[in-house]
Order: structure tokens, then sequence, then C-alpha cells
């Protein structure tokens, strides 16, 4: 439903808990200009070598129109992670009273005493709205984001560059104000922390990892997040879905806004699209997709060897021509064969649905249902 939160507090509304506890790591002076100083404030490190997930504190002091100084805390963090410590399971609507409760625990921890009621009602500079798709029926997620990948994103939403990056394994397409990120989560889970999509990767959520990769079939969790990181951002694409422009965190908390978002985004780049995602006739390339898809243990030379066959028995006049160019270099026992081989694979193509993923997609979208690892 909902991952990272920027949260912004004035800092009259904070108390200083610092000098109640030597342990605790005071702000740490990070940059300074001639309108503001930038302060970050550390999570205890006995707390984090515990693997217990801490919200990331930046406090700014700056100076206003009448020359006086005027301080705030900025709050960023994942939401799922304070409940679960991992993004893989998804959090509902009911469960916002839960994080507020330990977000206030964690930020005291840290020395910074809030009330319930101002973090609940805090300013959102920046929300990410998320939904892990599970896709099933022999769809991978690398296979999905490629076919993706044949929308010219940089015409929609005013998104400025689109990336297909890490081996095909996820699709970027952003501005400084949003972002749609699109990536396999269990590919993601697998790479370093300078090549992850999700840099914040706990130890629980790389146990996570072990256990669906351990299972006889690896489970294919397909990412989708809608990264709206300006507030100005946030009150256009707000009002355009006809809720109220500025809202506080208990209003981005919604299971409707997040849903409404996410479809927003979807149906846009998509289904008003769909026409634009595959070719008519499909390439070499194409047809081996779907032969690595129809058979996931084939070996590489096979594959190559049946969409070869594939192809060139479509061609001119078919598996008669073909025939006739391969009479000098095989006999009829061999020719047979390849032709049996064509025919299986010329099948088992023609029973493929190549938008059958957008269906499950588009249907986990309509039902909105909290995503979790093990009961999933």
């Amino acid at each position: 439903m909902i991952d990272t939160i920027i949260l912004s507090i004035p800092k009259t509304k904070t108390i200083k808990l610092d000098f109640m506890d030597d342990s605790l790591k005071p702000w740490d002076l990070q940059s300074r200009t001639n309108v503001y100083d930038k302060y970050v404030k550390n999570a205890p490190s006995k707390e984090i070598g515990q693997g217990t997930y801490y919200p990331r504190l930046t406090g700014f002091r700056r100076k206003g129109e009448n020359g006086e100084w005027g301080s705030t805390i900025k709050i960023e963090f994942s939401a799922p992670k304070l409940l679960f410590q991992n993004n893989l399971d998804e959090l509902t609507e009911d469960q916002f009273d839960n994080v507020v409760d330990v977000l206030r625990e964690r930020m005291k921890k840290m020395g910074v005493g809030a009330l319930t009621g101002i973090i609940a009602d805090a300013k959102v500079m920046a929300v990410h709205y998320s939904k892990n798709i599970e896709l099933t029926n022999g769809y991978t997620a690398e296979y999905v984001i490629g076919e993706l990948n044949k929308v010219n994103l940089n015409k929609r939403f005013d998104l400025a560059r689109a990336r297909y990056m890490n081996d095909g394994q996820s699709l970027y397409a952003y501005t400084t104000a949003h972002s749609l990120v699109i990536y396999d989560k269990i590919a993601d889970l697998t790479r370093g922390k300078k090549r992850s999509t999700d840099r914040e990767q706990s130890d629980y959520q790389l146990s996570l990892l072990e256990a669906l990769v351990s299972q006889k079939k690896q489970r294919e969790i397909l990412r989708i997040e809608v990264r709206l990181s300006q507030k100005q951002k946030i009150n256009t694409l707000f009002e355009k879905l006809g809720y109220t422009k500025n809202p506080s965190f208990k209003d981005v908390f919604s299971e409707e806004k997040s849903k409404a978002v996410l479809q927003h985004y979807w149906d846009t780049m998509i289904d008003g699209n769909i026409s634009f995602l595959f070719t008519p006739s499909l390439s070499a390339k194409d047809v081996l997709k779907q032969v690595l898809f129809m058979q996931p243990d084939i070996k590489p030379k096979e594959a190559i060897y049946r969409t070869g066959l594939v192809l060139a028995s479509r061609e001119g006049n078919g598996m008669r021509e073909l025939r006739a160019m391969l009479k000098k270099r095989s006999n009829d026992r061999t020719w047979f064969r390849m032709a049996a081989d064509a025919r299986a694979t010329g099948l088992a193509l023609s029973e493929i649905q190549p938008r059958e993923w957008c269906s499950q997609i588009k249907g986990i979208l309509r039902d909105y249902r909290p995503f979790r690892v093990k009961n999933s």
C-alpha cells in the first residue's frame, strides 16, 4: 500500500531528550550556507546492531524573510519496515496507529520526543505508494518488464527520462517531482546496496529472500512504485483524483488513495496504450522469449534451435519450402524429427496468451489485497 514517507514537523512541536541519556548521539552538523544549517541525527549503534529499523532524522535551521531563524525536523522512513522489518509484506489502513506508535518510540530512542497527534498530523513532503504483484502461470517479472519497456514512457506523465536497467530487471521513468518504478523485487534483493532499488536491506528482509529462493519454484514478484517526491506534485495529483491537497500523514495513509494513485499511473501508461505494446509480427527475439517462457527449463541451444525452426517454418512457402532447402543435407528421419519439433513448438506457442500478465496485474490492483510473504 504505502512504503516510504517523508514528514516535516516544526522543532517547536518536539521535545529534546538528549540531555536525559548520555548514550544518545547528538545532532551532527552536515552542511551550512548563508540561509540554513543542516543537521543529521543517527540511531543508537546498539539498536542498529540488533537489526532494528530506524527512521532518518534531518534537522533544518533556516533564516526567514524577517531575519529570524526557524527550525524543522524531516522524518524519513519506510512504514512497513517499522512494523515488519521488511517491505515485502504490505500494511493495511487499520495499522496506522501501530505505525505511529512505533515511529514515536523509535524517535524517542533517538532523542526526539513528539506527541502521537503531532506525528499523525505532520505535513507530508513525499510519499511512495507501492504494490507487490505475484505473477502466476509461468510469467516472470523480467518478461513483464521487457514487455512494458515497449511503451514510450518519455511521452507519458511529463516523465523526462526513462531507463531500462539491471539487465532488464527494472524500469525507471522519472523527473525530480515524481517517478514510476517497476522492478523485479526478488532479483533486487540479491543485488548489493549500491545497485539495488531498495538501498535499506535489513538482515530479516534478506532472510525472507533465502526462504523465497530456496523453494522448489521461485516466486515471481513484480513491484510497482509511484514516488511522489515533491509536495506540489502530491497536491496536483490529489486534486486531479478528487482528494484534498496538503494532506497530513494520516491522510496519505489510505488504501483508497494508494489504489487510486497506482491505478491512475497504470491506466494511463498501459491500458490507454495497449495497442502499442506488441508488434504486429513477432521478431526473432520475441519468439525466443515465448519459447523460454513456454519451457523454463529448456537449454539455450535447444531454445535457439526451436526459435529458428518456428521462424523458418512461417516464412515463404512454409514447411514445404524448408524441406526442399534442407533435402540435400538431411535424410527423411532427420526431417520428420524436425517437423515434429516445429509442430510441437508452434502448438505450444499458440496457447500462450501474450497479455494474460496484464490481466493478472489489473486484477491485483482492482482487488488490492495486502501481499504477505508467509500467507500468499
